[in-house]
């Protein structure tokens, strides 16, 4: 068995690595507009991904559900209230996308968007409260309050943290299949 400290730095470099893809697809979508070479890097990126979003999603979605399961159920780190939330906006995603990759049934974009959108705008709002405990407004419990982070892996990741890249990465994805789908140019 894995013990905690590196079952956090494993689930930490996974965050690190959606920070990459998020960011890299976000700066690629602004600076297609003055450079070729964006444009190109961009289009080069929606075909690689092309007919791979859901499964794309569904590894990462998987991969915080089993990873939150693990953080509670064998590590015992106990979830607070905001955790819980961001679990009922993450796991039906897994599964949904999942479900949507193995049948190519591409109607699971929209419910999936909305899910992630709600679910990280929550971890987004549990990892602020995380540095300023003064925003909570009485939404956790005493005894498992929802300002406290249980880790923090190279200062800044923590659990929350985490979550937010997973839902971000699968907003990426499910924006990568709506413009696939279209068939639209870069």
């Amino acid at each position: 068995m894995l013990d905690l400290a590196t079952m956090k730095l494993f689930f930490a470099m996974l965050a690190l690595a959606t920070n990459v893809v998020v960011a890299g697809y976000v700066v690629l979508l602004v600076a297609r507009r003055w450079s070729q070479g964006a444009a190109d890097l961009l289009a080069r990126f929606h075909e690689l991904v092309d007919g791979q979003e859901m499964l794309y999603g569904a590894l990462v979605a998987g991969t915080a559900m089993f990873g939150s399961l693990y953080l509670s159920e064998i590590a015992n780190l106990p979830p607070c209230r905001l955790c819980w939330w961001q679990r009922y906006a993450m796991y039906p995603v897994a599964v949904v996308l999942a479900i949507g990759a193995w049948r190519r049934d591409s109607r699971v974009r929209i419910p999936v968007t909305i899910a992630v959108i709600v679910g990280g705008a929550i971890a987004a709002y549990h990892y602020l409260i995380q540095w300023f405990p003064s925003l909570e407004g009485n939404s956790c419990s005493i005894t498992v309050p929802c300002t406290t982070a249980w880790f923090q892996v190279f200062g800044f990741i923590s659990i929350p943290y985490m979550a937010l890249s997973g839902f971000a990465f699968v907003l990426v994805m499910m924006l990568v299949l709506r413009r696939n789908e279209r068939g639209l140019t870069d």
